[in-house]
């Protein structure tokens, strides 16, 4: 039989291999140390670590690398695509039937939310985002819940160089001012407003947190502005059916 060929890209793998050197006795590594773990030499290794430097992947400090957050990101995308969206659907379709409105569930990717369920409403005016449509973090209020659960030098690396381009006055124009409302929004537990994206829509939303402490996706209530307000009641809600999905996860 011939033989297969073999279509790996072999920086790919040299870059996985690194990011797989660091372990719970190997929190920290010289280049040089890299390059050994790896068989290559140090020129060699500098190439593919100052790649994974810049794109988020590794962090130095004087001249130790250590793993960086978004190599989390990656296995919370995982667990997330896993259980998100069977745990969430039940307590979802709950919350839609105690109040009429649509739910939502989203998770983040990059600067932007991904809608991975919706229970949508019965009544007239219901929200016709879709499973898998992508909308600015930065002026949805899942999103400001989820971008409220990154640490702050993640918060700068996504958004560094991002053109903050919205459709309502609203929306924080810059990452100062989204810091500002982040702020708030961490110390509240919750978002509550008129949508920066659709006209006549009010949202409430709220974090859903793993059993690790982390934001790993986020919920929300949506209906037209006229019916639906921040009243404690609604807000309990809403935040009830995020615990209740937090603790599955």
């Amino acid at each position: 039989m011939g033989r297969e060929a073999d279509y790996r890209s072999n920086s790919l793998v040299r870059g996985l291999s690194i990011l797989q050197c660091f372990d719970p006795r190997h929190p920290e590594m010289t280049l040089g140390e890299i390059a050994e773990a790896i068989g290559v030499t140090s020129s060699a290794a500098y190439r593919f670590v100052v790649t994974l430097e810049q794109e988020g992947y590794l962090a130095r400090h004087a001249n130790r690398y250590r793993l960086a957050p978004r190599v989390m990101e990656l296995g919370y995308r995982y667990v997330r695509s896993l259980d998100v969206y069977d745990i969430a659907r039940a307590p979802a379709d709950r919350l839609r039937d105690a109040t009429g409105f649509t739910v939502h569930v989203a998770v983040l990717e990059g600067t932007e939310i991904v809608y991975v369920y919706r229970a949508p409403s019965s009544l007239a005016m219901v929200s016709n985002v879709p499973v898998g449509a992508r909308l600015p973090a930065f002026s949805t209020t899942m999103g400001r819940v989820l971008l409220a659960g990154l640490a702050e030098e993640e918060l700068e690396r996504r958004f560094a160089g991002y053109a903050f381009a919205s459709r309502s006055p609203r929306a924080p124009g810059s990452l100062d001012a989204l810091r500002r409302l982040l702020v708030a929004d961490r110390a509240r537990g919750h978002v509550a407003q008129r949508s920066h994206v659709a006209t006549g829509t009010f949202a409430i939303a709220a974090p859903l947190v793993s059993g690790h402490g982390d934001v790993v996706a986020a919920i929300n209530l949506s209906g037209h502005e006229q019916q639906l307000r921040p009243d404690p009641e609604m807000i309990a809600q809403v935040r009830a059916t995020a615990q209740d999905i937090s603790r599955m996860l």
